[in-house]
């Protein structure tokens, strides 16, 4: 076999790799949870401040850590030149818990205070009347170690087919070329296309995944905020929204 075509193969081999085992793998969303009112929470007695809305926040089956998502406007600066400002992140609170929000869209991440794995980016509206807003979080893994091994496999094959091919060619088409070194760098191709041929189990194996969060969500009866929580049913009403990330 000529040194191209064990070229071209690895190549082929390398654009398969890339096209099944570096994508995300996007699993179905989580499913949402039942719409139950969190029982250690605890609705402060006071109403929220003029212009704000009271949220309850809530995670299924595990405590998060709520943060909102700020900044990054774009301005532009007395020279003409558009400056952008930089992400901040402020900290709200760690479910079960309750917030008072300014009226509008708050972008939040929430992260599972015993899984790194369980994430979840979403939107919170906040309007005048109270919400609960319980969510699934989602999940990400990166792939674990059979992905390390995958792409280690791969980094190493390609190092191999190219320093090869270099030998091989040298070996073959130079005036002075070395039957050794043809065949050491024959031998060296062969080896590092194998090994990108292998890589590709690993990292489909360990592909990264992604899934989706849930969320159900409804709005608190017109009562005294003190008594929204004893007044409201364990159970939302039919008509809670499902909303899915």
């Amino acid at each position: 076999m000529e040194p191209r075509s064990v070229v071209a193969l690895a190549l082929t081999a390398l654009l398969a790799t890339s096209a099944v085992g570096c994508g995300v793998e996007q699993l179905p969303a989580a499913r949402p949870p039942s719409g139950t009112l969190p029982a250690e929470v605890e609705m402060p007695p006071e109403p929220p401040p003029p212009g704000r809305g009271r949220v309850i926040l809530d995670t299924d089956g595990e405590p998060a850590s709520v943060v909102e998502i700020t900044g990054g406007t774009v301005r532009a600066r007395g020279t003409g030149v558009l400056t952008a400002d930089a992400i901040g992140i402020k900290p709200l609170c760690t479910t079960p818990c309750v917030v008072d929000l300014t009226y509008g869209s708050h972008p939040i991440v929430l992260r599972s205070m015993s899984d790194e794995t369980h994430q979840s980016e979403t939107e919170l509206d906040v309007g005048a009347r109270a919400k609960v807003f319980r969510h699934t979080l989602g999940e990400r893994t990166d792939g674990g170690g059979l992905r390390v091994v995958g792409a280690s496999m791969l980094t190493l094959g390609i190092l191999a087919v190219v320093a090869g091919t270099v030998l091989w060619t040298a070996g073959t088409t130079s005036s002075r070329g070395s039957p050794s070194l043809a065949t050491n760098g024959e031998v060296l191709t062969m080896g590092g296309g194998g090994g990108v041929l292998l890589s590709i189990p690993f990292l489909v194996m360990g592909r990264p995944t992604e899934r989706p969060g849930s969320t159900t969500q409804w709005s608190l009866p017109g009562t005294p905020p003190a008594a929204r929580v004893q007044a409201w049913p364990p159970q939302a009403p039919a008509s809670a929204a499902l909303d899915r990330l």
